[in-house]
Parts: structure tokens; C-alpha cells; sequence
């Protein structure tokens, strides 16, 4: 009889060591399945934000060439509501990178990933999306100091002509928080 339960016992503490490797290896499965889920999801949103900088880089690009650089007193009023049209399009790409950024925060913050260059872009992005706030801050504070500079120069000439600023909330930040603000053009 002790000899069976002996058995008993062996044959049942052989399965519990057995089932506990077996969900330690199921468990690590998963878990290495979900990491590599979440790389692929990094590395599909960085596309995204990173096709969406480019986009904003071409559109700044073209705002400086096309509008911008081209900035008359002799039309500066006729040309306002196409101009603030320009200057609202370039924020709504800021806007959507904002989206891209809370999206990757989601996925990067506190973690580090088994593949460098995931860990390369959740470390560069922040960098990235202070610059593009930045440099569209600095772009609406030269279009405004123009507007200023604009009106002052009509109601010299007394005329009753008058271009409004630009309206924005957004503001120069520090979003990868290192104490600087890369992209701030003043």
C-alpha cells in the first residue's frame, strides 16, 4: 500500500512539474508572439508617421517657395483668405502627425524591444515631432510678424485695409523633454 502510494505521489508530482514547464513554455510563447506583434505594429505606425513627416516637409517646403517668400504689401489683402486656407491645410498635417505621436507613445513608452531599430524609432520620433511643432510655431510667428508689419504700414497710408493673424493654440514645445527645442527658429 505505501509502495502505491509512493507511486502515487512520484506520478503525481511528475505531471504538477510537467504541467508548470508546460505553461512556462506556453507562457513564453505567447508572450514572444505579443513582442513581436507590438514590433510590427511599431514599425507599421512609424511608416505612417514617418510618410506624414515627408508629407509635411514637401508641404513646408512648398508653403515657403509658393506662398510664403512671396509675401507683398500690394497683396498681401487680396490674397489672405488663400494664404490662411495654406496655413490652415499646414496645421492639420501637424495635427495628424499629433495622432501618429499619441499612437506611438501608446506603443513605446516604457519598452524596450529585443530589435534595435524599433528601439532606434521609439527613441527618434519624439525628436522628430517637436521639430515639425516647432518649425510650424516659428512659421505663424514670421507670417504674423508680416501681418503686423502689414497693417502698421496701412494705417500709415490710412488706409482702412486690414489682414487678421493667423489663429493657432498650438506652441513651441519640449516634447522628448531633453531642455531644448529643436526646430524653434528664433
Amino acid at each position: 500500500m505505501k509502495k502505491i502510494a509512493m507511486i502515487m505521489m512520484t506520478l503525481s508530482f511528475i505531471l504538477l512539474i510537467s504541467g508548470g514547464v508546460s505553461s512556462f513554455v506556453l507562457g513564453l510563447k505567447k508572450d514572444k508572439e505579443e513582442i513581436y506583434n507590438r514590433i510590427s505594429e511599431v514599425n507599421n505606425e512609424f511608416e505612417v508617421f514617418s510618410t506624414n513627416t515627408s508629407v509635411f516637409e514637401g508641404f513646408r517646403d512648398e508653403l515657403y517657395n509658393v506662398v510664403l517668400s512671396n509675401v507683398y504689401y500690394d497683396t498681401m489683402y487680396d490674397e489672405d483668405k488663400a494664404v490662411k486656407n495654406k496655413l490652415s491645410n499646414y496645421e492639420n498635417l501637424v495635427d495628424e502627425l499629433t495622432k501618429n505621436t499619441k499612437r506611438l507613445n501608446k506603443l513605446c513608452d516604457d519598452v524596450y524591444y529585443p530589435d534595435s531599430k524599433v528601439n532606434t524609432k521609439c527613441n527618434n520620433y519624439k525628436s522628430i515631432y517637436e521639430q515639425v511643432v516647432n518649425y510650424f510655431v516659428s512659421d505663424i510667428n514670421v507670417y504674423n510678424e508680416n501681418v503686423v508689419k502689414y497693417n502698421e504700414y496701412q494705417k500709415n497710408n490710412n488706409s482702412d485695409l486690414r489682414v487678421d493673424k493667423y489663429k493657432t493654440d498650438k506652441k513651441y514645445i519640449d516634447y522628448n523633454k531633453d531642455k531644448e527645442f529643436d526646430g524653434k527658429e528664433e
